[in-house]
């Protein structure tokens, strides 16, 4: 493993930390997903492919003409009623993936 393994950009660290947080109870607000996530050391394959699917998740309301902006724009509700519907209707690769982003937000811990 490299020493950049596990390590989100910006962008990415960004999308994961509104998932987690449209997913997580008000009481983990202020947890640091991103930092929970390092610790988890995933391997670099894992995390090109986890950056690729934050990438469609951010863009998705946009694509599906939802909303003019972006997925971590918006508010809580919309964000966790947003991944309910791709989780429960979405194309079945999506669908899939956000099925194994809501498993590792599981897996996280606090540091």
């Amino acid at each position: 493993m490299t020493p950049a393994a596990g390590v989100l950009g910006p962008r990415a660290a960004r999308v994961f930390y509104n998932v987690a947080d449209a997913w997580r109870d008000e009481s983990d607000a202020g947890r640091d997903a991103v930092a929970e996530l390092t610790a988890l050391g995933l391997g670099d394959l894992e995390v090109r492919r986890l950056a690729r699917l934050l990438w469609w998740i951010e863009w998705s309301p946009r694509l599906a003409l939802r909303s003019r902006s972006g997925f971590s724009w918006l508010p809580r509700a919309a964000r966790r009623a947003w991944l309910d519907r791709i989780a429960a209707r979405g194309p079945r690769r999506l669908r899939d993936a956000v099925g194994e982003l809501r498993e590792l937000v599981g897996r996280l811990t606090p540091c």
